[in-house]
């Protein structure tokens, strides 16, 4: 008995794989990106645990334009900088303001609640927490540099 071998080269789906694969890439990247200028994305889940309302509540705040909406990989997310900020108002309406116990319990359970996609990136502030370590880097070689330029030059007189 002898096994037929498929290729799927003669089909053309190996040209539609390279550039799905690039433009998911290409997708990625910019998720990355957005994750850095917004300080980390959350799914609906995690923004409705920190700001202690519903999933349902998330998505008409997205909808009235009180939260930002990014569309990544057919997934939706929202900035934590604007959930940050949400958090800080002194909003009249709704729930009291959560107790710090319970705010770190709802902060616990985000964490966990992350999707394949935020995973994929280090988490929901994956990009942000590497490029804020690189800076401090930067800033740290600078420093060095500028401290033993100034030893070599008192060596040199």
């Amino acid at each position: 008995m002898t096994e037929a071998a498929s290729s799927s080269l003669p089909l053309g789906v190996d040209d539609d794989r390279v550039a799905a694969r690039r433009a998911i890439k290409r997708e990625l990247e910019k998720m990355s990106e957005a994750m850095v200028e917004e300080r980390g994305l959350l799914n609906h889940a995690q923004a409705a645990l920190l700001l202690d309302v519903s999933t349902k509540r998330v998505g008409e705040l997205v909808r009235l334009g009180k939260l930002s909406r990014f569309d990544f990989a057919g997934r939706t997310y929202v900035s934590m900088r604007e959930i940050l900020e949400r958090n800080k108002q002194e909003l009249k309406a709704g729930r009291p303001p959560m107790p710090r116990g319970k705010r770190i319990k709802a902060q616990l359970k985000a964490a966990f609640a992350h999707d394949s996609l935020q995973m994929r990136h280090g988490g929901f502030q994956g990009p942000y927490q590497r490029k804020l370590h690189g800076d401090q880097k930067a800033a740290r070689r600078a420093k060095d540099k500028e401290f033993w330029n100034a030893v070599k030059g008192v060596l040199k007189k």
